[in-house]
């Protein structure tokens, strides 16, 4: 029975869906394809967190691994696993079946993170709440963001040496380097560059939010058929500019205001920065590491 040697456990919207399509590209990597099994789903699982999945059993989930090859190294992506107050057991029971799996923890600046986690939950829907309505009304977005809460919450069941903690902005800036330390820490080899073709960035919540609100926007031309033949025959470019001109019209304003999530007001900002002052520091004198650019 195969199952994982390591595994990325948030947080969520820091750079971990980029991570895993890095880490895809190693042939000493595994992770599940989307068709391994249904009832668990494949980048992230979940397997530990949610319960229902959970009491589905440890066969079911080592069957997301059943085409690995023996030289590789198991491994999953889900940002879950970091969602405390969502998923209070999650750190147990993986310490209970993978005792010895390592542990990747990519963050970010928390105020950020908070709040493109909110615009994440807000994707495909109608917006109903402003972001310091949500935060009143719910912890998920803050909690994610107090990354020592996280961290503690694992080393009561695994040691130091089992956790890999990294910054969101190293994998951008530096990829190269980021993922050979992931690689000597995965004990694969260092000297793939695995940052070869095109930048991988993922997860790009704007441009998903300008798609599906354009498709919101121009769904009544499409509808009429001479215009949507007409539109598939002409270059993007004209499409662009048209749909430039579409977006300025009162009902396009419209949608816009219902589906476009209103930005982050300056004096949350601020009431966030100081919530999380205590915890940055905590997470900087645990990292040694200088997170001093948190603060603004």
């Amino acid at each position: 029975m195969k199952l994982p040697g390591f595994l990325i456990i948030g947080a969520a919207k820091s750079g971990t869906t980029s991570l895993y399509q890095y880490l895809k590209k190693h042939p000493q990597v595994y992770f599940p394809p989307k068709d391994a099994n249904p009832l668990l789903g494949s980048k992230e699982p979940n397997f530990f967190g949610d319960d229902n999945k959970y009491a589905l059993g440890i066969q079911a989930y080592a069957s997301l691994f059943n085409n690995a090859q023996s030289y590789q190294i198991c491994g999953e992506a889900s940002t879950d696993y970091t969602k405390l107050s969502e998923f209070p057991r999650a750190a147990e029971r993986i310490a209970k079946t993978l005792p010895h799996v390592k542990l990747i923890y990519i963050m970010r600046h928390p105020v950020e993170r908070a709040y493109s986690y909110y615009v994440h939950l807000q994707r495909n829907q109608k917006v109903e709440e402003t972001f310091e309505q949500h935060i009143q009304r719910a912890n998920i977005c803050l909690d994610g963001s107090n990354y020592m809460m996280q961290i503690e919450q694992y080393l009561k069941f695994f040691p130091r040496e089992s956790l890999l903690l990294l910054l969101m902005e190293e994998l951008i800036h530096n990829p190269a380097l980021t993922l050979q330390n992931i690689c000597q820490f995965l004990s694969i080899d260092d000297g793939i560059d695995l940052t070869l073709g095109n930048k991988i960035i993922a997860n790009a919540g704007r441009s998903h939010f300008n798609d599906n609100i354009r498709g919101k926007i121009t769904a009544p031309f499409r509808s009429i058929p001479v215009l949507n033949i007409a539109a598939k025959k002409i270059p993007q470019s004209w499409r662009d500019l048209a749909y430039s001109m579409i977006k300025e019209m009162p009902f396009a304003k419209n949608i816009q205001q219902q589906y476009l999530p209103q930005p982050m007001l300056p004096e949350t900002r601020q009431l966030l920065l100081n919530k999380f002052k205590k915890s940055n520091e905590e997470l900087a004198d645990f990292m040694k590491y200088d997170l001093s650019h948190w603060s603004n």
